[in-house]
């Protein structure tokens, strides 16, 4: 039997995951599942075609409902930065059957900010990667880093495991860098029939070097100076992004600070980013918020804002 209700659906894109949630006209959550990824920057633009159209026709299937019953469908993608990219992901959700009437698709710090922050403001996001993007009531009106690894996304999950992975190809070839415990629990992690780690290393994806980054925080946590040092220099990276873009935009009165993203699920981090933004800007008003729901579940609130005219 079809669920004679209306729709709305959030789905935040990234280059490891990506989460499909919806609700129904009264707010309440009705599903929320994970998929493959769909960056396609960072990973092959036909198996991201494959997996968003997958991902889309499931939840219709396990919602029971058909296409016309989606009140509106917000996409938050990383690596979503231009209108060409825009219009590849237009592309992909066309063929899926979503009317583009009911289609909004944006960078997922737009989808996170947006459902956050009634106010202007800046979101930062740290996870596979990093970007910093300051927001006006309109539009996204200037941003910094996200440009991929490794070139960019400083303090970025892939940069803490690159961090700590180089340290490692340097002690194994013999080098000046001191042996760390955490290099076995990495050569368990990777494996190999290779001769040499050292090729199976350098070989790693992008999401495979990001994933070793919560190793990197647990061995901070439990006091290794090296990892806590890589955790220091991430955090300074990310206060630099976000106090560099606040100092470009000039805010004027109050404005909204977002921090969102896996390495700010630390309390320890989350608290020194703050703390080196205040810092740093001791004269402006900020309000820092940290989402309270995964992005794609706190992007409903977006979807209803941006399609109310079917809400109760």
């Amino acid at each position: 039997m079809l669920n004679p209700d209306n729709i709305w659906i959030a789905v935040d894109g990234g280059g490891t995951k990506t989460a499909f949630c919806a609700c129904n006209s009264a707010g309440i959550k009705i599903y929320d599942k994970t998929f493959g990824n769909a960056n396609y920057k960072v990973s092959d633009l036909g198996a991201v075609t494959e997996n968003l159209i997958k991902a889309y026709n499931t939840m219709l299937s396990d919602l029971q409902i058909l296409p016309e019953q989606i009140a509106g469908m917000v996409m938050g993608i990383a690596g979503c930065d231009s209108q060409q990219d825009v219009d590849i992901y237009l592309n992909i959700m066309r063929q899926a059957g979503i009317p583009k009437d009911k289609l909004y698709i944006c960078n997922d710090t737009e989808l996170i900010f947006r459902a956050i922050s009634d106010e202007d403001g800046i979101c930062a996001v740290a996870g596979t990667g990093s970007i910093v993007c300051g927001f006006n009531e309109n539009a996204m009106v200037a941003r910094m880093g996200g440009w991929g690894s490794p070139l960019s996304d400083e303090g970025s999950g892939y940069w803490v495991g690159a961090k700590i992975l180089r340290g490692m190809i340097r002690w194994l070839d013999g080098m000046d860098e001191p042996y760390n415990p955490i290099y076995d629990e990495i050569r368990k992690r990777f494996i190999s029939v290779e001769p040499e780690l050292q090729w199976v290393l350098s070989a790693l994806s992008i999401t495979e070097v990001a994933s070793v980054a919560p190793l990197v925080f647990a061995y901070a946590t439990e006091g290794d100076d090296n990892c806590r040092e890589i955790i220091r220099q991430a955090a300074e990276h990310l206060v630099g992004l976000i106090v560099n873009l606040c100092t470009k935009i000039k805010y004027a009165g109050r404005f909204t600070v977002v921090l969102v993203g896996g390495l700010f699920s630390n309390e320890e981090f989350y608290k020194t980013v703050k703390a080196g933004v205040r810092q740093l800007l001791p004269d402006s008003d900020i309000a820092f918020r940290r989402p309270e729901n995964s992005p794609a579940e706190d992007g409903l609130l977006f979807a209803r804002k941006r399609y109310p005219e079917n809400t109760n």
